[in-house]
This record gives C-alpha cells, sequence and structure tokens, in this order.
C-alpha cells in the first residue's frame, strides 16, 4: 500500500529535453526571456482542488467574492515584498503573572525569587505595583525589581495577613498604588522584535513531445490534462512546505543562494506556542483542556486543521453539534463549525495529514498568517520555455512565497492523538 491510501503510479523523472539554441531568429523563447510570454495561473492553481490544499487556499483567497462563476477580488492575506527575506515585527503587552521560586517569609522587605515563561520575569514587575498572592490572598506592595527576584517592601497590604510565601505561588499583577503628590512612576515597557522568513523558489515542470500534444487520447489532449494535474501538484508543494518547512538559507551545488520558508510546525514548537501532546485516544476532557488553553489568546473564532484520527474523535466528541458550512461561501471547501465555549472552531480536514501526522491538528488564529510572494513572483505559468529547435513544449508552474506567521501564543498544536 503506498502513501498514502494508494499504490504509486508509474513516474516519467528527468532533464526536461531541450537542444543548443543557434538561430538568432525570434522565436517564443525569446518571448520567454523577455517574461512577456506569462499567463498569471494563481487563482485556477489554488481552486482546481481547495481542499487538497487548504492552508494556502485560505491565505489566497481570504477577502474574495464568489459570484456564482468564479471568485472575485484580492485575497486580503497575501502581500508582495520586495526582499526574499521579508521582516514584521511583533510585540507584547508587558507580563502580569509569575510564581515564586523557592519560598519567603511573611516578614517586610522580603526578596522572593520569582520565576515565569521568560527568564527575566521580574523585569514584568515595577515599583509600586500591587501583587496578590493567589494562594493566600495576601497582597504587597513591590519595591525594588532585579531580573529574576522582586522586593515586597509592604506585605498584608489590605484585609489578608502577610503569609509565607511557598515555592509555586502564583503572583498576580493587580494595579499599583501611590501616594499624593508623588512624581511619575517607573517606566516599564516592551520592546518591539523583529521577525522574518525566506521566500521559497518552488519550480514543477511540464514537458510533451509535439506529437504526445497533438495526439488524440482518451479523456482529452495531454496538455491541458498535465497542466491541471501538475497546477495541483505544485500547490500541494507550498501547502506541505508552509506546514513542514524550516527557516534556512544556504548556496546551492551551482553556487547562488537558495531559501527555504519556515513553516507552522516550526514556529509552534519554537515559540510560545501551547503544544499538547496526547500520548493516546483523545477524549472530551482533553479536547477541553486544549481548546481552553488554545483560546487564551487571540480571537475567539479560530481554524483547526486536522489529520483524520484528530477528526474521528472530534466527531464522538461533538455529536450533533458540529455544522457544515455550505462550500459556496467558504471559497471552494468543506468547513464545519463547532461553537464552544471558549469560542468558535472552523474544522478543516487536511489531507496531507497522514501516517505520521493522522494524530495532529493544528488550531490557528488566521490573521497571524499571510502568504507572502515576491514582487512579479506569485505563482505564473511559463509557457513553450524549451529550446526553439525543440519538437516539443516545455511548460513550467514557478512560485517563489513564504509564509508570514505572527504572535506563537495566539496558536495550538495537538499531537499524538491514538485511535
Amino acid at each position: 500500500m503506498g502513501y498514502p491510501f494508494y499504490t504509486e503510479p508509474t513516474h516519467d523523472q528527468g532533464a526536461a529535453v531541450t537542444l543548443a539554441a543557434t538561430n538568432a531568429g525570434r522565436t517564443t523563447a525569446t518571448s520567454v526571456a523577455e517574461q512577456r510570454m506569462i499567463v498569471d495561473a494563481v487563482d485556477k492553481i489554488f481552486l482546481l482542488e481547495p481542499n487538497k490544499h487548504p492552508l494556502v487556499t485560505l491565505l489566497t483567497n481570504v477577502g474574495k467574492v464568489w459570484d456564482g462563476k468564479s471568485w472575485k477580488g484580492s485575497g486580503m492575506m497575501k502581500r508582495a515584498t520586495g526582499n526574499p527575506e521579508f521582516k514584521w515585527f511583533e510585540d507584547y503587552y508587558g507580563g502580569r503573572y509569575a510564581r515564586v521560586s523557592g519560598s519567603a517569609s511573611a516578614a517586610a522587605d522580603q526578596t522572593p525569587t520569582v520565576v515565569g515563561a521568560g527568564s527575566n520575569s521580574g523585569y514584568i514587575f515595577t515599583a509600586g505595583d500591587a501583587v496578590k498572592n493567589a494562594r493566600t490572598g495576601e497582597v504587597a506592595i513591590v519595591g525594588t525589581v532585579t531580573a529574576t527576584t522582586i522586593q515586597l517592601h509592604t506585605r498584608g497590604y489590605g484585609s489578608t495577613a502577610a503569609a509565607a510565601m511557598q515555592d509555586g505561588d502564583g503572583l498576580f499583577i493587580v494595579g499599583n498604588v501611590n501616594e499624593e503628590n508623588g512624581g511619575a512612576r517607573n517606566v516599564n515597557t516592551t520592546r518591539v522584535t523583529p521577525q522574518t522568513n525566506y521566500t521559497q523558489i518552488f519550480k514543477t515542470t511540464i514537458a510533451l513531445s509535439n506529437t504526445e500534444k497533438e495526439a488524440n487520447l482518451y479523456g482529452g489532449k495531454d496538455l491541458p490534462y498535465q497542466r491541471a494535474k501538475k497546477g495541483t501538484e505544485h500547490a500541494l508543494d507550498i501547502e506541505r512546505a508552509f506546514w513542514w518547512g524550516q527557516k534556512f538559507a544556504d548556496t546551492g551545488v551551482q553556487g547562488h543562494p537558495r531559501r527555504s520558508t519556515g513553516g507552522v510546525l516550526e514556529f509552534i514548537q519554537s515559540g510560545n506556542a501551547y503544544v499538547q501532546n496526547q500520548s493516546g485516544p483523545l477524549t472530551a476532557p482533553d479536547m477541553n483542556t486544549f481548546l481552553r488553553e488554545g483560546f487564551t489568546y487571540g480571537n475567539d473564532t479560530k481554524m483547526l486543521f486536522a489529520g483524520g484520527i484528530v477528526l474521528q474523535a472530534i466527531n464522538e466528541i461533538a455529536r450533533g453539534q458540529i455544522l457544515m458550512q455550505p462550500v459556496s461561501t467558504t471559497y471552494g471547501m468543506k468547513v464545519s463549525t463547532w461553537v464552544t465555549a471558549f469560542g468558535t472552531v472552523n474544522i478543516v480536514h487536511n489531507p496531507l495529514f497522514v501516517q505520521d501526522y493522522a494524530g495532529y491538528a493544528f488550531m490557528l488564529d488566521m490573521e497571524s498568517f499571510a502568504y507572502r510572494f515576491m514582487n512579479n513572483r506569485d505563482t505564473k505559468l511559463e509557457m513553450n520555455i524549451q529550446a526553439p529547435d525543440a519538437d516539443g513544449e516545455v511548460d513550467q508552474y514557478i512560485t517563489e512565497a513564504g509564509l508570514q506567521r505572527e504572535q506563537a501564543a495566539k496558536h495550538a498544536l495537538l499531537v499524538g492523538v491514538t485511535s
């Protein structure tokens, strides 16, 4: 049994046959060299079989309007870039929560060590902050601050008496306390951080002899069939890179720059996203935990791209609660909507999530992603790029594009679900 569920057909592989060009007369190759013989086929490609490449379909078609015959308008989540390493900037609100590491007595001027998601969690505090211990209910006032410690000058500030702090106690900033006629508080701001990713060059070649191109075949002429088939395969290559690719740049065998775009999996695993390793069947309580954590940040409507094993479990957990959206209003894709107490989940089956990835599900806040293409390098079908005296035709789908991916904490990953 092949990958994923069928026996692979015979592959015709090898370099496209071209002959040396010695004629100086103008040919279709001249027009191609001048970049005049180009057909922009991006919309057609991504809508051939949209359910096969749902992430690329959504990123390239959100914002378009279906008029009953075709999609009109431009994708809201597609943007051009003039640099193969495109950049965006991220910022976060200052943290409001940390935990005690070790312990501290109830005496004044105690200096507990605090830990959080980052190594410098002490810096989320500012002198004058009112900090509440979630376990004891005590409120204390922050004095001096270092990278990993805070000094609590005033303990038991309020009706709850001071109590010894224990390792793991949660400390919440609940505001700040200031005296009359005082000066401005100390400044405490986060820095904007730049993030980048690369555009990747994708190519898919079609090569036929002129005899084959003109032959009468069952099912129709071979050239349009190959263009449709290879168009879908081209979109699938981009889809796979957007999920599994890793950001990297090096030099190719011919000495030229070569780049790969980073995908969703790398982004989530290396960021601050919530990752739930199920390591077994998915139960209703486990799914609730995943939803609760996945909706902590970002919008209250998110997309869940899931493999078959995860979808099977969700169908059992949410029996009777899932509604199918009309295909005509969802970019030609089948989308199921599940309204939960945490937020609305739009569920899409990704057919690429099979074998080792059948137990994966990504819950994404789609506003954090964008399809970035190099100027004038979005998907195109370049036709007749063979040498002028070749008795055949070579076409090529070519795309230079990458995935913009922002703020990992807004997303969540479920892995290891088994049937």
